[in-house]
């Protein structure tokens, strides 16, 4: 009995032991992993492959390491200037991932950066045998492997798409186009940015995009990207119908914007009732009626429509509450079309219920078209009054005043259309500047011009015209120096060229480089 007791617990004692000694290889080694982790972080990659190794010695069954060691190589060899070392770098790369593939054979991720580095070393073989027609490199079965065992892998899909297009396999790449339309329908926006897309191409994921219906695969997006394709085309029947069709599926994700689209889609094939439909149905859901009924103003104004849109705005207006506000359209759809007098009526009977910037702002730009100045004057002064915090009212403002001569207010509302700027830009300052300069405030021009300068340096004729303002003060030694700078930026420019000659003096020659 004791002998069996005894021989019991050495057992228990070595198995703890062999236990122990396991685990304490496993700590070991996750501490090296971590440490290299942190390194290539910090992208010390000799580092990281050094401690790499060392825990390879204690977990020599451990494909993780091996992986891991092989993407430290691969970011070696894409470092490496040299051909050759990059070459013997990748080459290693490449040995490490094939221990790691035969250690979990079912690793996709593995497979996938075998065939990576095999491209790689192919390119680079290539590059230092240049003389020689075949290589030794064969990256095509790798990528194949990988999309094997992972075959919904977009990534992999991707990669082995564009290696089949390199290699001129048509009819690969071609399956390999309708499987992505099959199971990813979007990769659409993405496939059509590659160089292997063409007609043969577009026909093959429109094929995809069938299966994918046909299979009930993510419908809704494959309807809405064959209505996309449609549009292409020009097919706008085609484009309409696929849409509605979409719509049908995981209708909880309809909203405003799918309807907005849908009526354009009407508009551009000449069905205005269906897009008045499809209009009000998106205004009826809609979390922002003003917001949207903008949108579609948009949309009529680039299809040549507004009068369409006027019917449909005065029909939504029956059925909708806007604010008196969202009348401005109307009227700025009356602009669009230059019938100003018509706008003017819109435009004076809205100030009549609610006087506000954006109406007057709208009846100076109608005055400007018809080059009316002293009613622009009157209608963006009062935009100004409304809305004072407005920089674009101001600065529209100054520039009627100018035009009219008024150059003291001008540069007044100038200054204000600058103060009221979160970011006054270079072009504020100018405009400014050219104010004072009518003025004869040539102290002030400059310092305006300075401003432009300090926020545009690239502007030759900014100094340039800081040249000419230094020369109104009498300041002849700058006034040559900014022609000096205004000539290194435009060096071509014979007027500046001929400028900084007379300052300089008769028959001087420049010595600008």
């Amino acid at each position: 009995m004791n002998r069996r007791r005894y021989f019991v617990s050495i057992l228990v004692l070595v198995l703890s032991f062999s236990a122990f000694y396991h685990l304490s290889l496993c700590l070991v080694s996750q501490l090296y992993c971590h440490q290299a982790e942190n390194f290539f972080r910090e992208k010390h990659y000799d580092l990281a492959a050094s401690c790499l190794k060392k825990a390879g010695r204690y977990q020599t069954g451990d494909y993780e390491i091996q992986k891991e060691l092989g993407k430290v190589f691969f970011k070696l060899g894409e470092l490496e200037s040299s051909a050759s070392r990059a070459f013997l770098l990748t080459q290693e790369s490449k040995n490490f991932y094939a221990k790691a593939l035969d250690l979990n054979p079912l690793d996709a991720e593995t497979a996938y950066a075998l065939a990576r580095g095999e491209a790689r070393l192919e390119q680079l073989y290539q590059h230092l045998y240049s003389g020689v027609k075949e290589t030794p490199y064969r990256p095509l079965p790798y990528f194949r492997q990988a999309t094997r065992l992972r075959p919904n892998g977009i990534k992999y899909n991707y990669a082995l798409a564009r290696y089949l297009h390199k290699k001129k396999s048509e009819d690969e790449l071609l399956a390999v186009i309708r499987h992505l339309a099959r199971i990813y329908p979007s990769s659409y926006n993405y496939l059509r940015r590659e160089p292997f897309w063409a007609p043969i191409v577009k026909e093959a994921f429109r094929e995809g995009l069938y299966e994918a219906i046909n299979d009930n695969i993510s419908v809704r997006n494959a309807c809405m990207l064959l209505s996309s394709i449609s549009g292409d085309e020009e097919d706008w029947l085609a484009a309409i119908s696929f849409y509605r069709e979409g719509l049908n599926y995981k209708t909880s994700l309809n909203n405003s914007v799918n309807y907005i689209h849908l009526g354009h889609l009407c508009l551009k094939n000449g069905q205005f009732e269906q897009a008045g439909e499809s209009f009000f149905y998106a205004l009826y859901i809609s979390r922002s009626v003003e917001n949207d009924i903008e949108r579609m103003y948009a949309l009529y104004k680039r299809e040549g429509h507004l009068e369409k849109f006027r019917q449909f705005y005065q029909e939504a207006r029956r059925h909708f509450i806007f604010s008196s506000q969202t009348d401005i359209l109307v009227a700025r759809s009356l602009i669009d079309t230059k019938q100003y007098q018509q706008a003017r009526a819109v435009l004076a009977e809205l100030n009549q219920e609610y006087p506000s910037g954006e109406t007057y702002y709208w009846l100076a730009r109608t005055a400007q078209f018809e080059k009316d100045w002293d009613s622009m004057e009157l209608a963006i002064q009062k935009a100004t009054v409304l809305d004072p915090g407005n920089s674009q009212y101001h600065l529209i403002f100054s520039d009627v005043l100018k035009r009219l001569k008024k150059l003291d207010r001008a540069g007044k509302e100038a200054g204000l259309a600058i103060e009221h700027r979160a970011n006054p830009s270079a072009s504020l300052f100018n405009h400014r500047a050219w104010i004072r300069w009518g003025n004869q405030d040539y102290p002030g021009a400059i310092e305006d011009w300075k401003s432009a300068i300090a926020l545009n340096a690239d502007r030759a004729d900014f100094h340039a015209h800081l040249a000419e303002a230094y020369r109104k003060v009498g300041d002849r030694t700058l006034a040559i120096k900014y022609y000096q700078k205004a000539i290194k930026l435009a060096p071509n420019n014979a007027r500046y060229q001929k400028r900084y000659l007379e300052m300089k003096g008769k028959g001087a020659k420049s010595n600008i480089k």
